[in-house]
């Protein structure tokens, strides 16, 4: 019977996929690695290729992870628009310093109580430095 009630709650576990946190942590990495990316850009256009890629995955975060991040990712916003204004007249300095903030940022971010969060934070972390 024990062995019967294992092999159900596997395949449940198998058939749920990832748990939120998880997926949290998958977003931020691409986030991240996409902010990182805003460091070592060379050029005006490589930087829009960028913000480009970076719109995208933002707007494939999941619900979930959206609700528990939306107010630390508009604080992030704010210092990324102010770089993009510099773009338009062809100066990429800007991102790499709004790059390095939002990095520090989310350090900061990520000592919070809500695990999912916290994950994004972790996986935004990791996909900055790995890039």
């Amino acid at each position: 019977m024990r062995r019967r009630a294992s092999a159900l709650a596997a395949a449940l576990l198998a058939v749920r996929g990832t748990s939120p946190e998880d997926e949290a942590r998958d977003e931020g990495e691409q986030i991240g690695a996409d902010v990182g990316a805003l460091f070592d850009v060379a050029s005006a256009e490589e930087a829009r290729t960028v913000l480009e890629d970076l719109r995208a995955d933002v707007q494939d975060v999941s619900q979930e992870t959206r609700e528990r991040v939306s107010e630390q990712v508009e604080t992030q916003r704010a210092t990324l628009s102010a770089a993009i204004d510099d773009l338009g007249a062809g100066d990429t300095s800007g991102l790499k310093s709004a790059a390095q903030q939002i990095r520090a940022q989310a350090d900061a971010f990520r000592d919070g109580n809500d695990s999912i969060a916290n994950e994004f934070w972790r996986g935004f972390e990791e996909g900055y430095d790995d890039e």
